[in-house]
């Protein structure tokens, strides 16, 4: 029995919200979070994106950038069993001078619920979680006026 727990907890996927959880009181890292209230806030400034801001829950921020060299391999190690979680689905990466951009997104299809965006190299190891209940038509309306690709 001993054996199938473990088996179970090495199997948990990791979210973005876990990594931050897990970092956050790390020596030197640095961490946001913008909840409800201050989103509420927010969006009396963000009028030219309705869709976007009135769907969007919270943001949350880790940088570990001056962290020890210890937390910054946990936080890489973290980021790339999140990078293979079949729950999320990748929108974006790149990567130039060893540094590593990657977009994720996870939701149903019509609606996203938690967007991902993680920046490691050799100066720069964040995380950035957005959550809510975002529709997939406003954020091709945006990514339409910036000139991006739209998300399908």
């Amino acid at each position: 029995m001993f054996s199938a727990i473990l088996v179970s907890v090495a199997s948990w996927a990791r979210t973005g919200d876990d990594i931050i959880n897990d970092l956050r009181d790390a020596k030197h890292a640095q961490y946001v979070n913008v909840g409800k209230g201050l989103m509420g806030l927010a969006r009396i400034f963000t009028q030219s994106v309705p869709g976007i801001s009135s769907g969007v829950t919270s943001l949350r921020m880790l940088d570990v950038s001056d962290c020890k060299s210890s937390v910054r391999d946990k936080f890489r190690k973290q980021v790339r069993e999140l990078y293979t979680d079949p729950s999320y689905e990748e929108m974006m990466s790149s990567e130039k001078d060893n540094s590593r951009s990657v977009v994720l997104m996870r939701g149903d299809g019509q609606y996203v619920d938690e967007i991902v965006t993680v920046q490691t190299g050799d100066r720069n190891d964040v995380i950035v979680v957005i959550t809510g209940h975002i529709s997939i038509d406003d954020i091709n309306k945006v990514l339409d006026e910036t000139g991006y690709s739209p998300v399908d």
